[in-house]
Formats: C-alpha cells, sequence, structure tokens
C-alpha cells in the first residue's frame, strides 16, 4: 500500500476518534450507556487504525 493511501486512511481514522471521543463524552453528560460503550470502541479502534497505518512497513534501505 503506497505512503499517500496509508495517510488517507490514517487522517480519516483520526477523525472517527474524535466523534468516537464527542460520543462518549455525550453519553456520560445525557446518562446514555450504549453511546458511551461505542463511543470508547470508535476512540480505540480509531487510534489503533491511526498507529497501525503510521508504522512504516517496508523494506529499509541500510546503506
Amino acid at each position: 500500500m503506497c505512503s499517500d493511501t496509508r495517510v488517507c486512511i490514517a487522517s480519516i481514522a483520526a477523525f472517527v476518534m474524535l466523534g468516537g471521543i464527542f460520543a462518549t463524552i455525550h453519553g456520560l453528560l445525557f446518562n446514555l450507556p450504549e453511546v458511551s460503550r461505542y463511543g470508547v470502541a470508535a476512540v480505540l479502534a480509531g487510534a489503533t487504525c491511526t498507529a497501525t497505518m503510521l508504522i512504516p512497513w517496508g523494506v529499509r534501505d541500510e546503506s
């Protein structure tokens, strides 16, 4: 996968993570436990995807 595609996916995942933070705070403020759980899941998935996409996986030049 080329680096531009990985950066694009990582930026989308970062926005998913921001939406998850919003959902978590919304669920906590208005006492909606289902929304809070889905928000936490979105934060975890977004953080994992962002970190995974930004790790360089290619063969490195050791010259």
